[in-house]
């Protein structure tokens, strides 16, 4: 019978392209995943991966059998969900992926309700950029999802998801106190165009906003710094060599020294949602903790509102 944990390490393989990549995703040692893989070859008596360049990629058996075996262990995830029941204690290792402003506004206080109310559950949290999150939810990689879109940069759900709106989220142009329109109530985004940034790396969701905000006025930004850390944007503008957009959610506290003006045509607004695997509708545990994401992000928004 075909090992179900050298299966999904096969998958895991194909889906980020090296045995490195596979590993962290799934929280295992690249040498447990060789292992794995190698489980199957010798299994099948075929070779399953072959190199190219840096990379590795499935060789034709490898492919067919991480595709059928897809649906085979999302049969089995339904059927292991049908088993436990929702009187079943919650247990084991649960896995969050979110991106970055979310782990703080949102995932924090979540683990803080969780340790109350599932104390036996085992909630590992992983940060990354939303396209990514989509697939490693879809393969296994993660039981929940969060993950946001701009208005025209949307994603691309896979079928095997499901996608449900938890808030929406604003971001605000980050400017020196002294700058000439740190003191303006709002700013268009054409007022903007010339002005040097800091963004977050090019392929990454907000980055692509950043991209389509300039468009929409024909233009490009001058983008003078990447860094993957808001903080970092923050000590930029703090010394005056750049401006940035940062999301209200999860928004570390600004210096005086720096302002937070909202930016208008086009408003700059994500739709912030959780992700899963319809696969897992009925796991209690994805239930448990997806009720308890809602209320938090509930919460948030009564907070913000009132402010």
């Amino acid at each position: 019978m075909i090992d179900v944990t050298a299966l999904r390490a096969l998958i895991a393989v194909r889906d980020h392209g090296t045995v490195a990549g596979a590993a962290q995703a799934l929280g295992f040692t690249p040498s447990a995943v060789s292992q794995q893989v190698k489980r199957l070859e010798r299994q099948s008596r075929a070779a399953m991966l072959e190199r190219v360049g840096r990379r590795v990629v499935l060789t034709e058996r490898g492919r067919l059998l991480a595709d059928r075996g897809g649906a085979l262990l999302a049969e089995l995830e339904q059927v292991g969900n049908l088993a436990l029941g929702d009187d079943a204690p919650l247990t084991g290792v649960f896995r969050i992926a979110a991106f970055s402003t979310a782990c703080r506004g949102l995932v924090a206080p979540l683990l803080r309700r969780l340790a109350t109310s599932a104390p036996e559950l085992e909630v590992r949290v992983h940060e990354i950029d939303p396209r990514e999150c989509l697939t490693m939810v879809e393969r296994g990689g993660a039981d929940l999802g969060v993950v946001h879109d701009w208005s025209s940069v949307p994603l691309t759900v896979a079928p095997a998801l499901h996608l449900v709106p938890l808030l929406t989220d604003a971001a605000d142009v980050v400017l020196p106190a002294d700058h000439r329109l740190a003191g303006q109530d709002e700013v268009a985004a054409a007022d903007l165009v010339h002005e040097r940034w800091v963004s977050t790396h090019t392929g990454s969701i907000c980055h692509d906003w950043l991209l389509q905000m300039h468009a929409s006025h024909d233009t490009l930004p001058d983008v003078r710094c990447q860094d993957a850390s808001f903080g970092t944007h923050v000590a930029m503008v703090e010394q005056g060599v750049a401006i940035a957009l940062l999301p209200r959610l999860g928004r570390e506290h600004l210096p005086p020294t720096v302002r937070a003006v909202p930016v208008v045509d086009p408003v700059s607004r994500r739709s912030v949602g959780a992700v899963w695997r319809r696969a897992s509708d009925a796991n209690p545990a994805r239930r448990h903790v997806q009720a308890a994401l809602e209320r938090v992000a509930a919460e948030h928004v009564a907070s913000r509102d009132a402010t």
